[in-house]
């Protein structure tokens, strides 16, 4: 381990405490809380892959995940509410040599502390439509709209937006999230993730810089560019998943360290010595290092890609494949151990544990909405479609009703 890992594992690992100490309170609390986010600004967190002449630690992909587990590992919903900062870094990494005022720009700004949230989804669009629009007015651009599950807005500087242009095209661009006309609101609703910050945020006359649109071929989830498909968006995922195992074997095995009281049908005078007890915890031990296995497969993968990509290097379409199979693969295993592993430690234990003070269902909770993101029947199907048809998994999807569709169900209940 080289002395720069060193460095802030010794900077960022107290941050990690001080945030797992207060992720109970938190997220009972329900409230966001920007303090904890500024402190993993401050300790290093945002900038381990910006390189160092621009203020970051230059770390490569697998070194920096090796944080955002850790990070997950405290408190998931801090690892999710990043998670567009994360993708937007891997962004501007991968971007050519033509782009290098875009580049150069944006990572003096990361490498300054800026902290990047999203404002991608509608309600009552059509798949591929985008309600919002950027059109030109008075020599200037101007934003108006209005997006949904907008993770991270709540501790973010700048928002990621994609919008519809003046001709119908889709446009993706940057906006200061305290620019006159943003609106975040905080009102996801979900019994997880409740501090991603995953609420509301509206534009209203929003004036963008010319420099913070995006070039044609650099969308947001266009698919286009490793940076933006699903395949690195899925991976924070389950970078998140990963965390959360590993949190639930740590607070399963403390609580029974600490139990006294155990069961007159029990296998042992003590719970910490109850056989079947320690057996669980060492099969559910098991397959968290197992979905850690599988998980620390893709990043150096994922990297090559991004270096591809920066080279401006088509690479062949079988390696493209590869590594989308490789991650929806990873995701069918990934996603349901955890939610095993999360639903399983409440065997441990009697009905202690699932006191809300020991807050072990918030693992569940977190677990189960991550999950539900990209629903794992359809990522199953396409696996399958590409085992048999040779059909290659879709590198981007888009929510929305569907344009052939007669569907009689309101927009606004969409």
């Amino acid at each position: 381990m080289n002395q720069t890992i060193l460095s802030l594992w010794e900077q960022l690992t107290p941050v990690f405490d001080d945030i797992l100490a207060t992720a109970p309170a938190r997220d009972a609390a329900t409230d966001i809380d920007t303090a904890a986010v500024q402190q993993l600004v401050n300790a290093g967190f945002t900038r381990l892959r910006i390189p160092k002449q621009f203020g970051g630690y230059g770390l490569s992909l697998p070194e920096a995940y090796e944080f955002f587990i850790a990070l997950a590992t405290a408190d998931s919903n801090l690892a999710q509410a990043l998670r567009a900062h994360w993708s937007f870094v891997e962004d501007v990494l991968s971007r050519t040599d033509d782009q290098h005022d875009f580049t150069d720009r944006w990572l003096s700004r990361l490498g300054a502390g800026a902290v990047v949230g999203n404002a991608i989804t509608e309600r009552g669009n059509q798949q591929g439509e985008n309600i919002t629009r950027l059109e030109r007015r008075g020599g200037q651009w101007v934003l108006n709209g209005t997006k949904y599950y907008s993770t991270g807005t709540g501790y973010a500087d700048w928002i990621a937006v994609a919008a519809s242009g003046e001709i119908e095209e889709p446009v993706s661009l940057m906006v200061a999230a305290e620019a006159p006309g943003v609106e975040i609101v905080d009102d996801w609703d979900g019994f997880g993730q409740r501090l991603t910050a995953s609420g509301t945020t509206r534009f209203t006359d929003v004036i963008v810089d010319d420099d913070d649109v995006f070039p044609v071929g650099y969308g947001l989830d266009s698919g286009e560019r490793t940076a933006y498909g699903q395949a690195s968006w899925q991976t924070v995922h389950l970078a998140t998943l990963v965390g959360i195992a590993q949190a639930v074997i740590r607070d399963g095995a403390h609580y029974v360290q600490s139990r006294t009281r155990t069961f007159s049908h029990g296998a042992a005078e003590t719970v910490r010595q109850d056989p079947q007890v320690l057996q669980l915890l060492g099969e559910l031990e098991a397959k968290t290092a197992g979905i850690a296995t599988i998980f620390h497969a893709i990043p150096p993968v994922l990297a090559e890609h991004y270096a591809a990509d920066a080279r401006g290097e088509l690479l062949p379409e079988a390696e493209i494949d590869a590594l989308y199979a490789r991650v929806y693969q990873a995701q069918q295993v990934i996603a349901p151990i955890t939610l095993e592993i999360a639903t399983k430690i409440f065997e441990v234990g009697g009905a202690s544990a699932t006191s809300q003070t020991r807050a072990l269902d918030r693992h569940w909770r977190n677990a189960r909405v991550l999950a539900s993101h990209n629903p794992l029947i359809y990522r199953a199907r396409i696996l399958g479609d590409f085992l048999v048809n040779g059909r290659s998994p879709d590198r981007k999807y888009t929510v929305g009703q569907a344009v052939t569709s007669s569907s009689s169900v309101p927009a606004s209940a969409l």
